[in-house]
């Protein structure tokens, strides 16, 4: 687009604000405090973004003027440029940086995994935008409202939007805007109690824990005690600054490694009774036929190990494991009973129907069990908000289900669905058993399944 800059041009496009120096292009988006456009200024003929707040409630003035505030006083590579403020009878008007990019919802959309080195360096990154801002001087930034549609991925380098919640947190005991959003911000900034720097630290781990399903498990497992610290429900026990925070990630990760001598299953069911212990002593059984070293671990509080084992006769018990044919497994022990470490290449976690998000990201590989029964369904689809975003990470199994409710499954999570045949004999590595095994492994499945990267050839010398 070319500038205009003939009197009689200017008088005929009605695209012109503000005296004339900003030329309407198209609209970015809308929000609940006002309007986004595309402008170009005229005499510099340089793009920027110009947000629009009505006039016509008590509210929008003030976000307009804070948001402007807070600009005017910042200049870092990771937030916007304020260029001008204007108001006109209807209208405030707040021109600034034109960032291109995606959000980063949009940009892990778009994204199978990451790299532990880009997940590092956009942590870097973000805390290096809130250490500047939590260092202010004379009046430190508290921003409130953290989450991914605010992060904007531009290349390689992260831009932090949207300051008009943002606070000056100047005087102690100062009452902020209490703002923000329920997945991200702290839990007191939305209960409306005083609020404090540390709440933005709960933010920024947030922010971290949403990434967490595009990592590998092993790097998952390494930093969740520190993010966990980040997101801590008492601001006393987060990290005391962003800087903090970023250290104990870098440490952790680069004393850890990014070693895979140990791979973690995952085995959780939509209901009570679906079939998720069944199916994980089987999955032990079937590996340690194969000559795969695998633990089973009961996490969760049935005592269905040792109402099963009581009921089988040669079972041995060592150090707190039960041992019956080529299954090995640990029932569950409260925190205060010492057991030895498991030693094997496998680890399978029986987490039931009672898992949460954690239990999922630390794990490299997610076997979700859905019984059959139609009333059971809807169970199915109550834990999606959990089991989004891990992709080949996932496996859905249909327990007992017949083919219209394995299609449904299909459909509800848009991926293949293994159907498990009716089978009483958990401790029998049988024929069904390995087909389970090697479909694990499928790479027409999109799968690649490094835990099993020998259970091919294995496979067809078991085959008759």
């Amino acid at each position: 687009m070319r500038c205009v800059s003939d009197p009689k041009e200017r008088m005929n496009n009605k695209n012109l604000i503000l005296s004339d120096r900003y030329e309407l292009i198209r609209p970015l988006g809308q929000g609940e405090c006002g309007s986004v456009f595309l402008v170009r200024q005229q005499s510099l003929e340089q793009y920027r973004a110009m947000k629009r707040f009505p006039k016509n409630t008590s509210a929008q003035p003030l976000f307009a003027i804070s948001e402007a505030q807070i600009l005017k006083s910042v200049q870092h590579p990771g937030i916007p440029t304020i260029y001008d403020f204007e108001e006109d009878e209807s209208f405030y008007y707040l021109v600034e940086e034109y960032i291109q990019g995606d959000s980063l919802e949009e940009f892990l959309l778009h994204q199978q995994s990451i790299s532990q080195n880009q997940f590092l360096y956009f942590c870097e990154q973000l805390c290096d935008i809130f250490a500047y801002l939590h260092t202010l001087r004379p009046s430190p930034i508290l921003y409130q409202d953290l989450k991914p549609e605010h992060i904007i991925v531009c290349g390689t380098q992260l831009k932090l939007i949207d300051f008009s919640v943002a606070s000056f947190a100047a005087i102690s005991g100062k009452d902020f805007n209490h703002f923000g959003n329920v997945d991200f911000s702290a839990p007191e900034l939305i209960s409306g109690k005083p609020v404090t720097l540390r709440s933005d630290i709960y933010s920024i781990g947030k922010i971290m824990e949403y990434m967490m399903p595009y990592l590998d498990a092993a790097t998952n497992r390494s930093i969740y005690p520190k993010i966990q610290k980040a997101i801590s429900a008492d601001p006393d026990l987060r990290y005391e600054s962003p800087q903090a925070l970023y250290s104990a990630l870098k440490e952790v990760i680069e004393t850890t490694g990014r070693t895979h001598l140990r791979q973690t299953i995952a085995v959780v069911g939509n209901h009570s009774g679906c079939g998720a212990t069944h199916i994980a002593i089987a999955l032990v059984t079937t590996l340690n036929y194969l000559g795969i070293s695998a633990v089973y671990q009961e996490k969760n509080w049935s005592n269905d190990l040792r109402k099963t084992v009581a009921q089988l006769k040669h079972v041995w018990e060592k150090n707190g494991c039960f041992f019956y044919r080529n299954f090995t497994g640990f029932p569950k022990y409260d925190s205060g009973i010492e057991i030895p470490e498991p030693v094997a290449q496998i680890m399978v976690n029986d987490y039931g129907c009672d898992f949460s998000f954690s239990c999922l990201a630390t794990a490299d590989h997610i076997i979700y069990v859905c019984g059959g029964a139609l009333w059971h369904r809807d169970d199915a689809k109550s834990k999606d908000f959990l089991l989004q975003n891990f992709g080949n990470r996932l496996h859905v199994v249909a327990n007992l289900c017949d083919h219209n409710s394995a299609i449904y499954f299909a459909r509800t999570f848009s991926q293949p669905v293994y159907s498990y045949p009716f089978n009483t004999d958990i401790f029998r590595a049988d024929k069904e058993k390995l087909d389970f095994v090697h479909w694990l492994q499928q790479p027409e499945k999109g799968r690649n399944r490094l835990f099993l990267r020998f259970i091919n050839h294995l496979f067809r010398l078991l085959q008759p």
